[in-house]
């Protein structure tokens, strides 16, 4: 009576497992800094894509400068097409500045293709 109460509960809980997980299949590796508002426009932006180089890792510096007035308000990096796995990640300046560094830095052994865009008045 143990051992079939014993397997009953193992069985449920087999199942049970296997609908509480949740599996993704891939991971965007976006950078998304600040909002866009009504009255912000388009600073900058451009496409920078790097093929694959077998064990290496490349990095790629991208960097905005607006004249005294310019505020950014905005940074977006925005990877396109199936994941590399790549990073981007801000360096120096930012929102609220008038310039901006993002390093697009890509996993070992792939590449990268982002979208980045600056926003700002």
């Amino acid at each position: 009576m143990k051992t079939i109460l014993l397997i009953t509960v193992l069985a449920v809980l087999s199942l049970s497992n296997d609908a509480a997980v949740v599996q993704q299949r891939f991971a965007r590796y976006n950078l998304v800094l600040g909002s866009a508002s009504a009255g912000d426009r388009l600073l900058y932006r451009n496409y920078f894509s790097k093929g694959a180089i077998p064990n290496a890792v490349q990095t790629q510096d991208i960097t905005y400068r607006g004249n005294r007035t310019t505020r950014i308000s905005a940074i977006r990096a925005l990877e396109v097409g199936y994941t590399q796995y790549a990073n981007a990640f801000l360096v120096a300046g930012g929102i609220g500045g008038n310039n901006a560094t993002i390093r697009l830095q890509s996993a070992r052994g792939y590449g990268y293709y982002y979208q980045v865009e600056f926003y700002g008045r």
